[in-house]
């Protein structure tokens, strides 16, 4: 949609998705070479920014930050009982090895139990592995719903959240300077004329309706691997519980769920004017 935006100054783009399966560490090596893959949306890190042009525009508006955990059933009011910080902190959670949250997560006194595979994640939290397993609002429920028939005693914690800056940006190849203008230019016109905010309520009012963000006890962590660069002060860039609450109300049912494959893809994109 961002290239679209711009498509009359720069030309139509052919957006491709990579084949390729790869780690966070490999992605980023790939990055650097341009070959394989020339842009990809994840959260930010500070050599990702050194060395891949970012594109500080939160593509999620910063909704992976605000993290709901999954649970089993049987921990439901030990949640219900969490009044602290520390006693959230006092329950080892789960995360990928590689995913930003884990360091953060470590650095702020948590007791981050990690694993390799994505799916083996689920199966450690069944097995009592660790206790929670924190999902942005984003993901949770669409990942619970994609795992409950093998593991139908998980289930969404309605009691806490915690909530982590977490932006999601678009990090290109060094090698697509022009690339890299271009998606910001299209990511600008859409803030400009709406569509931005209504394909993010599209694709989250559901979920952000779900969280019932109100009747959660929310606290927070810093993240210190983002930059000074960081566009905080541009309110209209974040999801605002507040403000966003309001408009789902105007919105009423025009927001619709979107079926989003949890695998990630790693686009390659071509152009015959670069």
């Amino acid at each position: 949609m961002a290239l679209a935006e711009v498509s009359g100054t720069y030309g139509i783009k052919e957006v491709r998705c990579s084949r390729y399966t790869m780690s966070r560490d490999r992605l980023f090596q790939e990055l650097l070479k341009g070959d394989l893959v020339q842009v990809v949306a994840e959260a930010p890190k500070p050599h990702w920014e050194q060395k891949l042009i970012p594109i500080r525009i939160p593509i999620r508006k910063g909704i992976q930050g605000y993290r709901v955990f999954l649970i089993k059933r049987e921990n439901e009011s030990r949640m219900r009982e969490v009044r602290t910080l520390d006693d959230l902190m006092a329950m080892p959670t789960g995360s990928g090895g590689q995913w930003s949250t884990a360091s953060i997560m470590a650095r702020a006194g948590f007791n981050v139990i990690t694993g390799s595979n994505y799916e083996g994640l689920f199966r450690m939290l069944e097995q009592g592995r660790f206790t929670t397993f924190g999902r942005g609002i984003n993901e949770a429920y669409s990942e619970l719903k994609a795992h409950q028939g093998v593991f139908p005693d998980l289930m969404v914690d309605p009691s806490v959240m915690l909530y982590i800056p977490l932006p999601t940006y678009f990090f290109v190849t060094p090698k697509r300077p022009k690339l890299a203008s271009q998606i910001e230019a299209g990511l600008r016109a859409m803030q400009k004329d709406g569509s931005f905010d209504r394909l993010f309520y599209a694709y989250f009012g559901k979920d952000i309706e779900r969280a019932r963000l109100r009747q959660r006890r929310i606290f927070f962590i810093p993240n210190p691997d983002l930059s000074a660069q960081t566009p905080f002060s541009d309110k209209k860039l974040w999801f605002d519980p507040q403000v966003d609450s309001r408009m789902l109300a105007s919105l009423g049912t025009a927001t619709q769920s979107i079926s989003v494959s949890s695998q990630r893809q790693y686009c390659t994109y071509n152009s015959p004017l670069q």
